[in-house]
């Protein structure tokens, strides 16, 4: 196995832009090895991403897929697997679509590091006089760290900034995307504050923190 070489990109959604539209999903094809949707009329393409509502199966429903081919009414998913649909299999739902063509989709801010620290589930100590215990909580989504250098005339940059100086705080979707290789994480994303760096002979360097506000889709999990 080759070492994964690659620096991070993130995606965010259009600051202040409503969400695409969702598409009807009218017939789910679970017998390739591939899951293929028919829908409404879509422009998804190659490495776009589709959020699934409706289906009515927890492995699909309010997770995100990598879309791997598209047509006017189809989509393949890249990384749904056929095999760990429940019974009986979906037949409809709908899609949430998320293109990286920009307008109503995604910008990318391009990034040398993004880096995704989970956060320890609440707890409460349940002590008395018998002994000790410990109730965990739900999960807690996770945090990032991301740094990269400015572009001043990329609108994916003002995107990222506009995410960040906007009050009140926007909840955008975020695209972590670590290539084919290293997978991606895909969720709602606040972004939090960004520092700027200058060195001398060197471009402007930016750091800055953001918090998914639900658990986000890991697409090693799927």
């Amino acid at each position: 196995m080759s070492k994964i070489v690659s620096d991070a990109h993130l995606w965010l959604s259009v600051v202040g832009a409503a969400d695409p539209p969702a598409i009807p999903i009218t017939s789910i094809d679970a017998t390739g090895a591939q899951l293929v949707l028919t829908v409404g009329a879509t422009t998804l393409a190659a490495d776009d991403m589709a959020v699934l509502s409706g289906t009515n199966d927890p492995y699909l429903d309010g997770q995100a897929f990598r879309v791997a081919s598209a047509t006017a009414t189809t989509v393949t998913l890249a990384d749904a697997d056929p095999t760990k649909l429940g019974t009986p299999k979906p037949t409809a739902g709908s899609l949430t679509p998320f293109s990286k063509a920009g307008a109503v989709g995604l910008l990318t801010a391009c990034m040398a590091t993004v880096t995704v620290a989970g956060q320890a589930p609440a707890s409460i100590q349940l002590d008395d006089m018998c002994g000790s215990e410990t109730k965990l909580g739900d999960a807690k989504p996770p945090t990032i760290t991301f740094q990269g250098f400015s572009d001043k005339d990329s609108e994916g940059y003002k995107n990222l900034w506009r995410a960040s100086v906007t009050d009140p705080k926007p909840v955008v979707w975020a695209l972590i995307d670590y290539t084919d290789e290293g997978g991606y994480i895909f969720g709602p994303l606040q972004v939090g504050e960004i520092s700027i760096t200058a060195a001398t002979n060197q471009g402007l360097q930016f750091n800055g923190t953001g918090t998914f506000t639900e658990i986000p889709t890991y697409s090693w999990t799927h």
